[in-house]
């Protein structure tokens, strides 16, 4: 084994096949090898300092206590979202209610000089406004529409 396939192998070896004594093919090149013998030296180094860190991390929480918070913030999260659901379905339901409310006309009501008399019918318009009187077949129906007076920008 030369010295390129060694370092190619020390990266996916086995702890136990760094060490010059192994019996591997790996174990017999570190051996005779000092540069390779340094390399391994360096990765089980590294890998004991990492063993070392790892065992001397502390987790934060406890899993009960993890698990309890985790569940604290689902519920948190879920009354936001009913909350969210309900308030978008008031503002629903009072949209629909503008909408179906009966609907006042915005045009002036009927002038005082409005007369009904005897099947006599008078409109005047009030300023700023034109008339549409519109007799029906039912003498009893006149529709009268007030529209404004547009003008020119």
């Amino acid at each position: 084994m030369d010295c390129a396939a060694a370092r190619h192998a020390m990266l996916e070896a086995d702890p136990a096949d760094l060490s010059p004594g192994a019996g591997s093919e790996l174990g017999r090149h570190l051996e005779g090898c000092p540069a390779c013998r340094a390399l391994a030296a360096g990765i089980l180094a590294a890998e004991r300092g990492l063993g070392e860190w790892l065992a001397a991390q502390q987790p934060r929480a406890e899993a009960a206590e993890a698990l309890a918070r985790a569940a604290a913030a689902a519920r948190r999260r879920s009354r936001v979202r009913r909350a969210g659901a309900a308030g978008s379905l008031l503002a629903a339901a009072a949209a629909v209610v503008v909408l179906l409310l009966p609907h006042r006309p915005s045009f002036p009501p009927r002038p005082a000089d409005a007369l009904t008399e005897a099947g006599q019918f008078s409109v005047t318009a009030a300023p700023g406004t034109n008339l549409v009187v519109m007799h029906t077949a039912d003498p009893k129906i006149i529709v009268v529409w007030y529209l404004p007076i547009r003008r020119a920008s």
